[in-house]
């Protein structure tokens, strides 16, 4: 028996998904977009300009403790930077100041599918969508999502609607 025998899903979904992970590689942005590191960015998360960029972030935080915006870019660096539960901290902080904030909901989800939190990470995510329904960075975070619950099927559709997106230069 081959170890694909044993995958409860069929061998066409299960190409899709192989198919789409690399694609979806390509889905990813700069940070300053909001979007999670590339694996060269989070190579170099541990430089001394990225240390230098956490700290000023978080001096940005304390000064200004109720700007939205500092609150998600030290949320994003935090996840970039491998600190997922403070990264949470700050969306939630965000969400707390202005609830309709979609980078916030789309980091907040991205940082509770890290966690293994995977119904409120599908939450904030689809609540993300209700906000802005193109960015590909969302369908790409959902995929990864269903990837890990094993819902490959919704994974599949969730990387094709982002590369969709994508081709159309709706990031």
């Amino acid at each position: 028996m081959t170890a694909l025998t044993l995958l409860p899903v069929k061998l066409p979904v299960l190409r899709q998904v192989l198919f789409c992970l690399p694609l979806c590689a390509l889905l990813t942005v700069s940070p300053g977009t909001l979007s999670a590191a590339t694996p060269e960015e989070a190579a170099s998360a541990s430089t001394p300009a990225a240390g230098a960029e956490l700290a000023a972030a978080r001096a940005e935080v304390a000064a200004k403790p109720d700007n939205v915006q500092a609150q998600v870019r030290l949320g994003y660096l935090l996840a970039e930077s491998g600190a997922p539960e403070d990264a949470l901290v700050h969306f939630d902080r965000a969400l707390a100041i202005a609830p309709r904030t979609f980078e916030a909901k789309t980091g907040r989800g991205m940082v509770l599918t890290r966690l293994g939190r995977y119904p409120e990470a599908e939450k904030a995510l689809r609540d993300a969508l209700l906000l802005n329904p193109n960015p590909v960075r969302v369908h790409y975070e959902l995929g990864v999502l269903y990837r890990k619950i094993g819902e490959y099927q919704k994974a599949v559709d969730e990387f094709k609607e982002g590369i969709r997106k994508h081709r159309q230069g709706r990031n």
